[in-house]
Parts: C-alpha cells; structure tokens; sequence
C-alpha cells in the first residue's frame, strides 16, 4: 500500500489581522483622512514619536514575517504545525489521537471567504484560523480519510453499522421542524418564562424604571436557550462518511462537525412532553474527549432516530431500546415516577429509560464501553431493599438504572463488570483498575 501524499500549505494573509482588524481600520481611517497635512506636521514631531511609530511600523512587519513563516505539514500519521520568527513553535497532531476535523465559517469570514479548521484532540481543542475555504475542505478530507482507518478497524457483534460508504444523505431537518421543535419544547421555555420573570421581579417590587435593566441581564441566556437555537441548527444535514458521520448545519456561521464510529461510547434519545404527540426526539452521542454529548440529530421521528441508532450500533441495540425491565411496583414509594423507570440489558447493550412529565430520555451503550460501574443506596431505598445502579461512560453523564432490587442491583452491577471486563479494551490491567472493573 503507497503513502498517502504529503499536503503542505500557509494560512490566510488575513490571519495576522483575525484579532486586529478592528484597530487597524480606525488607525488607517484617523492617518488618511487627511494625508498632505501629515506629512507637513512630521517635519516637528519629537523623536520619540518617530521611534514609536518606527517600532509599531516593525510590530506590523512582524506580523507579517510572522505569518509567512506559519505553515502547516500533513504526513501519513500527523499533521505538523509550524509558526514563531524569533520563538518558534511547533504543534504534532497525532492522527490516531485525533477526534475530530470540523470546518467553521463565521458570518465575517464568509465575506473574505475564509474559515477555520477545528481540531479536536484528547478533549482540548485547537484551531487553525484562517484558510480559503477550498483548503480547508482538502484538508479536512485528507484528515477524515487517514483517520478513518482505525475507525473501520472489527467491532463488536452486533455493532456493526450498516454500510460504511460515504456521501449517502441519512437526514435532513426543514427549517419548519425546527422551528416547531424548538417552540413546543415545553421544559426549555417554561426555563426561559422563570428566567424572564425573575428579571422583572426587581421593577415588580420597587416600580423604578431603573429596575427594568434587570431584564437586560437574563435576555442573553433567555436568547441562547430558545431564539438562537435556530439560526444555529438550520439547515441540518446528516452525511455518512467513511468511519463516521458529518454534519452541516448554521444559517449565518456554517459549521461541519465530524462524528466517528471509534469515538462514539453511547447513544441518548430525549422526547419533551409535547414532542410524544408527533412521536419526535432529539438524537445525541456521547463522544470520548467531550465533556457533553453532542447533537445528532436536533429533532428527528422515531423511525429516523431508530435507523441512526442502527447505524451507529447495529439492529440488536434497536431491539435492546424497545424492550424493558420496569422498576419493582414497592419503587413508587421512593419516587412518583417510578412506572417511568425501567432498565434492559443482554450480551452486547445496556439500555436505561427515564421518563419524567417535561421530558423522558434513553440511554443506550455497548457494554464494552462501560468505564465504571456503581451501585449505591440510600437511608430510604436501604428500608425499601432498592438500591440504583451507576453505569459511566466517556463523553457523558452517567445512566442511572434507578430504584431496582437491591439483589438484582448486587447481580447488574456484578454481571456488566464482568461484560466490560472481558471486552477487547479492557485486556490491560492498568485499564481496568482505572475504570473501576477489578
């Protein structure tokens, strides 16, 4: 098999001003409005002002030489980053340690036709901004070609995805779904409604127009829970790639956010209460190296998401979802929603289902995903015999099989320790003590 090509390339001339622009064009603007009389008055400037003229005149030079020596290297196992005159600085990206290769086009840097590539590496992220848009899509699929071989490497039975060819459309959002989605989620507006009130509450009590600012403050988080959702996930397109899965998506900054098979630890499906109606849910993954799972799917049928977590873990995980275990009927005396907990497990998945009134959520996993698992049990489930078992992966918060017998916490906990254990991943024993499975 013949080494990949080696991709050599500079960033943007625009990169040295990406933090500067601003400054630059009100210095230029101030100095050329008036040109003949500048040059008249630097004939009695003090020296000083020359000199620090002459050193922010070198401070651009600099700027400039700066950029000129920054380049990057794109080799068969990583991609080499290369800036500094006098210090010089050199970053290794590792390609069998890098997660993801996502392109990000701000509004302003869609009108130089510039973007920024994101790169994603043991959970810290790094940027090179900026490059033409056509570098950067090159790039970027010379990263998703070479990353990809580990990710097409054998996986478990039964979570094999279904095709790994790339290109093939798997869904695309309308704007008009979206837009309904984001309206009827019942939990996140009744969330914004408290926050706007609570904003008020300072005019409400002292009746000074002054106290009205107090809106000014809640008005930010108000928008980014509810209005700018919107702009943000237009458009949303769901691509097959070679090891993963891309997403495009953004009406004013366009983005392209990468998912792989190899990073992907388990699946979440959330439905808020008036989503059950049209039988909708919002699709996410929790990723090794993201502090939260990410988005798939914003908002998909039921059908849709069941077909991407087919292909995401294979058809045996779909049939693990649907099925249950419900809590012991002696649980509602631990808890009003006790018919709404259940929990299913077999010889490759472990599902747990939480239902609550606003919003009820799925939790799907491979078993030899499972980082750590944990039973624990309270003063009122001890009295109860119940006990709630803590199932942790990469990328996510905990699934929690909650209010099960005590003895049948004992045998889960025991039994997906073993399963885990005896995964590929967990043959090193430096592993597993980490992990909790020894």
């Amino acid at each position: 098999m013949s080494e990949p090509a080696v991709i050599e390339g500079r960033l943007h001339p625009v990169t040295p001003w990406r933090r500067a622009w601003a400054l630059t064009c009100a210095v230029v603007a101030f100095v050329f409005r008036d040109l003949p009389e500048w040059f008249r008055q630097a004939q009695h400037w003090p020296r000083w002002f020359l000199v620090l003229v002459a050193a922010l005149v070198s401070l651009a030079g600099a700027a400039y030489g700066s950029w000129r020596v920054t380049s990057y290297r794109l080799t068969a196992d990583a991609l080499h980053y290369r800036t500094g005159i006098l210090f010089q600085r050199r970053r290794r990206f590792e390609l069998k340690h890098l997660q993801a290769a996502d392109i990000h086009r701000p509004l302003l840097g869609r009108l130089f036709e510039v973007c920024t590539l994101h790169l994603s590496v043991s959970g810290q992220s790094n940027n090179l901004a900026y490059l033409n848009h056509d570098q950067a899509e090159q790039l970027r699929a010379a990263l998703v070609e070479r990353m990809s071989a580990d990710a097409l490497a054998p996986r478990a039975p039964g979570s094999e995805p279904a095709h790994e060819e790339g290109g093939q459309v798997l869904l695309a959002v309308q704007p008009k779904t979206l837009a309904l989605s984001l309206v009827m989620d019942a939990s996140t507006m009744l969330k914004a409604v408290l926050l706007l009130v609570s904003g008020l509450v300072p005019y409400a009590v002292s009746k000074e127009p002054f106290a009205l600012l107090s809106v000014a403050g809640v008005l930010g988080p108000v928008w980014r829970m509810t209005g700018r959702l919107w702009p943000r996930w237009h458009g949303w397109t769901l691509t097959r790639e070679p090891g993963g899965y891309r997403a495009d998506f953004g009406l004013f900054d366009t983005r392209h956010q990468t998912f792989r098979h190899a990073r992907t630890q388990a699946v979440v499906l959330e439905q808020p209460w008036l989503w059950r109606g049209r039988d909708w849910v919002r699709v996410l993954v929790a990723t090794a190296g993201y502090r939260q799972p990410q988005i798939l799917a914003p908002v998909a049928t039921r059908e849709e998401a069941e077909r991407l977590v087919a292909e995401l873990l294979g058809q045996r995980a779909v049939e693990v979802m649907n099925a249950s275990e419900p809590a012991p009927r002696r649980a509602c005396w631990a808890t009003a929603f006790s018919r709404a907990l259940s929990y299913r497990v077999d010889s490759g998945h472990v599902s747990v289902w939480r239902g609550m009134f606003l919003r009820n959520e799925i939790h799907l996993a491979p078993v030899d995903k499972i980082q750590k698992v944990v039973a624990a049990q309270g003063p009122w489930q001890r009295r109860l015999s119940l006990a709630t078992v803590w199932i942790h992966f990469a990328g996510g918060e905990a699934a929690a099989a909650c209010h099960r017998d005590a003895a049948e916490a004992i045998a889960i906990t025991a039994d997906l320790r073993r399963r885990a254990g005896s995964a590929p991943e967990a043959a090193d024993p430096a592993r597993r003590r980490r992990a909790g499975l020894t």
